[in-house]
């Protein structure tokens, strides 16, 4: 009887080896991966189209379920989720990640980049790696960066050419202490709010003004409730695509390459794509009762807002940081 038991005990661990093996060799992941952008704009879009890429080029390995428009919570919220394991993925705003360290707040300094270009080579490089490394220290990778855009201002009183223009105007802005600092140097009365509320407060004239990427004054019909778009383009947001580090050390090499690819080619989708939009949504914008004005003094506007850049680096990003935002920074006289 020993002796058959002992037959059988092998027989048994033989087969729950071999069903093992058989199972990692076809063993999927599902990743949970939440963001707060609408989903009819580029980015959302591509990020669905990634999705299934990823699940067609890994023979259906790696799946992801999108859920879209902050429908798990706001992006601070969606943090603290991928923070203790309860979602595997994020897209967010690099400015929103300040919540966990508040050097990430150094996407919200006005006028970082001359143009998309040098903010596209600074994401790409040094600046990108470096941004990357700061959630590594909370256990999170980054996958790779969407572009977002440039923002501009939105208001009912009148062009916006010269920043005391914007002297006294109650202006919305999202929840970072960067951004209200941004806008009180030019005399501005910025007042914290969520996106959804800013409709309704722009209708009741509870608010004069607001500023966003183009994209996102079209999504919500801004021009029903504001009759002047200003590009200003005072500010440029990059989202980044960060995955719980534990989450990502179980996907095999291959596969993380796979993931690392997609994203890699639809953010220069999103860039083509961006490019394109752009007129057409200031064509959108104009042929639905907004007045348009590119004719912005972005240089007094960069001179007037210069001063939260000394004030923050001793506060906050320290010399190290912004000598290396300098370097990759794109402006001839920070070089």
């Amino acid at each position: 009887m020993g002796l058959k038991k002992h037959i059988l005990l092998i027989g048994i661990l033989s087969f729950l080896l071999l069903l093992s093996a058989c199972s990692n060799e076809d063993e999927s992941v599902t990743l949970q991966l939440g963001h707060a952008l609408p989903p009819d704009t580029n980015q959302a879009i591509k990020i669905n189209e990634m999705a299934e890429a990823v699940e067609r080029e890994t023979d259906g390995r790696v799946k992801f379920e999108i859920y879209p428009n902050s429908q798990l919570g706001s992006e601070t919220e969606m943090l603290q989720q991928v923070d203790v394991g309860a979602m595997h993925g994020l897209a967010v705003m690099v400015g929103s990640m300040q919540t966990m360290d508040m050097r990430l707040a150094i996407e919200d300094l006005p006028y970082m980049w001359p143009d998309e270009h040098a903010a596209r080579d600074a994401y790409d490089g040094e600046f990108g790696d470096y941004i990357a490394d700061i959630a590594g220290e909370y256990g999170m990778h980054t996958a790779g960066y969407l572009e977002w855009g440039f923002r501009h201002v939105t208001n009912n009183e009148g062009p916006v050419v010269e920043p005391e223009d914007l002297q006294g105007m109650n202006i919305r802005v999202a929840e970072t202490a960067l951004r209200v600092d941004t806008f009180e140097q030019v005399g501005a009365l910025p007042t914290v709010m969520a996106f959804s509320e800013v409709y309704g407060a722009l209708q009741q004239g509870a608010l004069d003004a607001q500023e966003n990427p183009l994209a996102n004054i079209v999504a919500p019909r801004f021009n029903e409730v504001q009759d002047y778009l200003s590009l200003t383009g005072h500010f440029y947001n990059t989202v980044m695509v960060v995955f719980d580090g534990e989450t990502w050390e179980k996907i095999n090499p291959e596969d993380q390459q796979i993931i690392t690819d997609e994203i890699d080619k639809i953010s220069k989708e999103i860039q083509d794509a961006n490019d394109d939009t752009e007129s057409e949504h200031i064509k959108y914008l104009t042929e639905n009762g907004m007045e348009v004005n590119d004719d912005v003094n972005k240089e007094a506007f960069r001179e007037a807002m210069l001063p939260v850049y000394e004030q923050w680096e001793e506060d906050v990003f320290g010399e190290e940081m912004m000598n290396m935002y300098r370097r990759n920074s794109g402006w001839e006289d920070d070089e």
